[in-house]
Order: structure tokens, then C-alpha cells, then sequence
């Protein structure tokens, strides 16, 4: 029979209360944390991977009680009782637990509050009296829990409370810091990166340096930030990604975790496969832990887009909008099933993300939206640079993605219904419809601000996006493939010879008629209908000057020339 996980526990002890929910021992995490040579571990997973859950019970496990803990143990059963390594350092260690997920708010003002009140709840957490404190730091202790640290001192705050462990204990700390990259995702997204760069530095960089004050720190978060600066006083710092080998089977679950989950059900373990499975990290299959459980819980009910559906897409978005061109033919790739090669990006910058075309697929990969198929390497051994080939993982994700698509033009008014109405003048050969609808759509999204660049290119790949969402079963889009003797712009190409396919062809200049006057002749002197399968083949020009569009049907009904 299935079992159950338990579903939104927000830490380990929480998930290990109920003895009649099932638990994914992963518990020999412990021991490769303890015999790793890193001074500063930094794990870089997709979201709900594991994570926090990782880490609160790394927190669990090394914690010096200051008095016996009551009820069962929660290590149960679990294999790190027979690790000689991490049994000798259970509860043996001062250990300071801190989660930055709250700092996700749209001002920085706000993100500072929220990083007061988890300072206060991790100096709490360690139940030491008052008569136990350092005269040095007992004013700030007051301060830190009462919140009233000036902002000029709550950079150097996480420091001071190491240091004060640190005398406390008479031996270094370990330092555990959850979703340490959510100021810098949340600043970037709202326009205070600067702040939050600037606070960070001394916020990390001062507590974690000392190694005679801290023992180790180990930090998770979803994008590898390394090189914002946060880190670079630091030495001896490993940042361990889905690329690599180490930690691999420790953050989602293995082919036989989930055989396991599924008991004696082989078309729930089929469904879960097809579903949430797929995931290649640094060669282990993984499947999507969160989507697992959510099946689990909802036995019975078909599957879902469970991970999908709690997604902050933000990011994708706006890169993907940033590149128009090259998000477009990516993206159409990726939903088509094939593999794209790319360009390891070894640290995200956030201020590049938009100037950087390789950046949409490096932060696919570590946001858990596509999956490595190959290992990074060489393509010329001359040459320093480092490629893999990604895909989308499984069905949940290639459903999501195709939402994302089409959310880039529904979030600009007016767009979708232009787009279904676009797409079926296209494939009818209606002229008067598809000029209409083409005016209206350029006329929406050069109005929408958030297009920085508003030349017509950016607008018909944004199209290009947004119909990959939109045409029926047995259609595929596709942008920029050799067609006879050229690659024209786009085409919606049937599966068969039963229904009508259309192409287009983009230009643009001083005016529109001319421009697609250019368009249409470049597309008879190269012949792009030729080999284009469908009952009828519609090949359109399209001009551009500023606001104006011309559309114009250049061939149709199978290579008929309109009169």
C-alpha cells in the first residue's frame, strides 16, 4: 500500500511527530556534511527540494541540548545511528540555526524587519539565561531581542552572536543559514539590490570568516551568488549544485525511495515516473520530492502540477523577455522534447542576468525548470569553457512551462485574445483578420512597460512565445529552421498533410509597405514553402515602421499564388 509523507512540515522535528507518516531517511547527509573538507558548504537546490529540512536536521543532530529533550527520538531508525563519524558528534556541538526566507518582501525597509525578528528567534532558540552572557554582549543580546538594533549594527549582529557562542561553549560554532540568497533574488526583483548586496557582506562575510570561531557553515539556497561579492574574503568555500557528485541523492528523492513510497502499486509508481521523475543530478535519477509527497497525500486523484503550482515564475519571465530571440527558439525546443547546449555559467550575477543570453537556461537549471543530460564539458580542448545539454525534466514540468510561455504575453492586456485570433487568420489565409489582429497586438505590447527594448524583433518573437501555448494538437512552432533555401522567421507547420500550415516572414524600415514588400520577395527567392507539409501552406510578409504593421498573404492553398 502508498504511504503518506507529511506534507508542509516546516522543519524536521515537525515532519518526525506523527509515527503513522512515513519519513525519507536521508540522514546519512549528516556524515558527508561532517567528513567534507569545506570550511563553507553553500548547497544550491530548486525550491521545496529538501532543503530546509536538510538543514534543521543537521541542526537537530549536532545541537548541544541544555537539558534532556522529552519524547521519542526523532533519529529513530535512521541510518545515521550507524555512522561512527556522526554518531560521535550527535548533540555535541553549539550550533546557531538562521532561515533569510522571510526577507521575500518588496521593500528593503521591510526585508530588514523580517531579518530582525529571525535573529531574535535564532538567539532564543539557544535557551541560554542571561547570567550565562559575556558582559560585553549583554546589551546587545537585549537589543537583539528586543529588536531595537540600530541599522548601522545589524550587519555585524549574526557575527556578534557567533562570537558570543563561541565564549559561551569555549569551542567554534557551527553556522547554518537557510535560503541565504532570497534578499539578494528579492532586492534584485524590487530595486534594492545595492542595499542588500552592501548589508549582506558584512552580515555573512564577518560571522563566517573566523574559522576559530566557526567550526563550519553550511548555507542553502536555489542560485549560486557566489560571485556577488557576498563570499569573496572567504577561502575554502565549495558551492555544490545539481552538477555535482558529493551531495547528489541528498536533496530530492531516488528511484528506490520512491519505489518504496509506492508500495505495491506499479501504476502509481508508472504515474509518479512519468510525472515528477527525470531529473539527472551529476548522474542519479531524482524525482520532484514535493510533487511525491503531494500525490501521496491526494492518493486517488489524478496527478497534478503540484510544484509547478507554487512557482514564482518572476524570474523566468523576465529574462526570457530580455532575450526574446533566444528564449523564444529555446523555449520551442525544450517543449518540443529536444535538448539545448549551453554554456555553463559557474556564479549568477544578478545585475547580468538581462545582459547575458546564456543566463535563462543556467537559471532553468538551478530553479529545477530543466535538467542536465550531460556531464559539463570541453567542446575544444583549446578552449576554457564549459557546455552541457539540458531538457525539461518530466510532464509537470513541460505543462508548467508551457503556462509560462503563455503567461509572457497574457500579463500584457489584450494580447491573448489578438494571439487566438492571429493564429487563426494565420491558418485560414484570412488577410483583413490577421492585420487586425497584428495591429493589435503591436499596439498592446509597445505600450507595456516592461518591454525595455521595443523594437518590432522583440514583439513578434514575445508572439512566437505566446503561441507556443496556443496552437491545437498536431501543430508545432518553430523560429528560425532552414525551410528551402533560407530560415524564415516562423512557422506553424501541420503534423500531416490533412490540415494548413503558415509561415512568416518580418521585416522592418523606414516604411511598413516597404518592408513588406522586402519580406514577401525574400520569400519566393527563397522558396521557403517548399517542403513545408500541410493541405494548404500560407506564407505571410510582414512589414514593420514604428506602431504600423502590413501583413500580407503572399501564398496560399498549396502554393497558389493569391490573386
Amino acid at each position: 500500500m502508498p504511504k503518506v509523507l507529511p506534507v508542509g512540515a516546516m522543519d524536521f522535528h515537525g515532519a518526525r511527530l506523527r509515527d503513522d507518516l512515513a519519513y525519507v531517511d536521508k540522514s546519512g547527509y549528516i556524515g558527508r556534511v561532517l567528513s567534507s573538507g569545506a570550511s563553507v558548504l553553500v548547497h544550491c537546490r530548486p525550491r521545496r527540494f529538501g532543503k530546509t529540512l536538510n538543514l534543521t536536521m543537521l541542526r537537530e543532530w549536532l545541537h548541544k541540548p541544555h537539558q534532556p529533550q522529552p519524547g521519542p527520538d526523532p533519529f529513530r531508525g535512521m541510518v545515521a545511528l550507524n555512522d561512527e563519524l556522526a554518531f560521535a558528534n550527535r548533540e555535541k556541538h553549539a550550533v546557531l540555526y538562521l532561515s533569510l526566507k522571510v526577507a521575500k518582501a518588496s521593500t528593503w525597509h521591510t526585508n530588514l524587519e523580517g531579518i530582525r525578528s529571525e535573529l531574535r528567534k535564532a538567539w532564543l532558540r539557544q535557551g541560554i539565561p542571561d547570567s550565562a552572557l559575556p558582559a560585553w554582549f549583554a546589551p546587545q543580546c537585549r537589543d537583539i531581542v528586543m529588536c531595537t538594533l540600530r541599522d548601522e549594527q545589524l550587519p555585524f549582529a549574526l557575527g556578534t552572536m557567533v562570537q558570543a557562542l563561541r565564549e559561551i561553549h569555549g569551542a567554534p560554532v557551527w553556522l547554518l543559514i537557510d535560503e541565504y540568497d532570497a534578499p539578494v533574488q528579492t532586492a534584485w526583483q524590487h530595486g534594492f539590490y545595492r542595499e542588500a548586496v552592501e548589508f549582506l557582506r558584512p552580515f555573512l562575510g564577518e560571522a563566517i570568516k573566523d574559522s576559530d570561531v566557526v567550526a563550519k557553515a553550511v548555507l542553502t539556497g536555489i542560485l549560486r551568488v557566489a560571485k556577488e561579492g557576498i563570499f569573496s574574503e572567504l577561502n575554502n568555500v565549495i558551492i555544490d549544485t545539481v552538477l555535482d557528485h558529493p551531495f547528489a541523492t541528498d536533496f530530492g528523492f531516488t528511484e528506490s525511495e520512491v519505489q518504496n513510497l509506492a508500495g505495491d502499486d506499479p501504476q502509481l509508481l508508472d504515474d509518479l515516473r512519468r510525472w515528477y521523475n527525470g531529473y539527472d543530478f551529476a548522474g542519479n535519477a531524482i524525482y520532484n520530492p514535493w510533487s511525491v509527497a503531494c500525490a501521496l497525500y491526494y492518493a486517488g486523484q489524478p496527478l497534478d502540477t503540484h510544484w509547478m503550482a507554487s512557482a514564482g515564475t518572476e524570474l523566468i519571465a523576465r529574462i526570457a523577455t530580455s532575450f526574446a530571440t533566444d528564449s523564444a527558439t529555446q523555449l520551442e525546443r525544450l517543449l518540443e522534447g529536444e535538448s539545448q547546449r549551453v554554456e555553463l555559467v559557474k556564479g549568477v550575477v544578478m545585475p547580468d542576468i538581462e545582459r547575458d543570453p546564456r543566463m535563462l537556461l543556467n537559471v532553468l537549471l538551478h530553479t529545477g525548470y530543466v535538467t542536465a543530460t550531460t556531464p559539463p564539458s570541453r567542446d575544444d580542448p583549446e578552449d576554457d569553457r564549459l557546455y552541457f545539454d539540458v531538457r525539461l525534466p518530466n510532464r509537470e514540468v513541460r505543462a508548467g512551462m508551457r503556462q509560462i510561455v503563455e503567461g509572457l504575453l497574457r500579463r500584457a492586456e489584450g494580447v491573448q485574445d489578438g494571439g487566438e485570433k492571429l493564429l487563426a487568420a494565420l491558418l485560414r489565409g484570412d488577410e483583413a483578420l490577421a492585420q487586425a489582429a497584428f495591429e493589435k497586438i503591436i499596439l498592446t505590447l509597445l505600450s507595456y512597460h516592461d518591454l525595455a527594448d521595443k523594437t518590432p524583433e522583440r514583439i513578434y518573437h514575445l508572439f512566437v512565445l505566446g503561441l507556443l501555448a496556443r496552437v491545437p494538437k498536431g501543430y508545432a512552432v518553430r523560429s528560425n529552421r532552414e525551410y528551402g533555401e533560407g530560415r524564415p522567421d516562423v512557422v506553424v507547420e501541420a503534423d500531416g498533410d490533412a490540415r494548413p500550415s503558415a509561415l512568416l516572414e518580418f521585416k522592418q524600415g523606414n516604411s511598413a509597405k516597404i518592408a513588406c514588400n522586402l519580406a514577401a520577395r525574400q520569400i519566393a527567392d527563397r522558396r521557403y514553402v517548399e517542403g513545408l507539409r500541410g493541405s494548404a501552406v500560407f506564407a505571410w510578409a510582414v512589414g514593420f515602421s514604428g506602431k504600423a504593421v502590413v501583413v500580407r498573404l503572399v501564398r496560399g492553398g498549396g502554393g497558389r499564388v493569391p490573386g
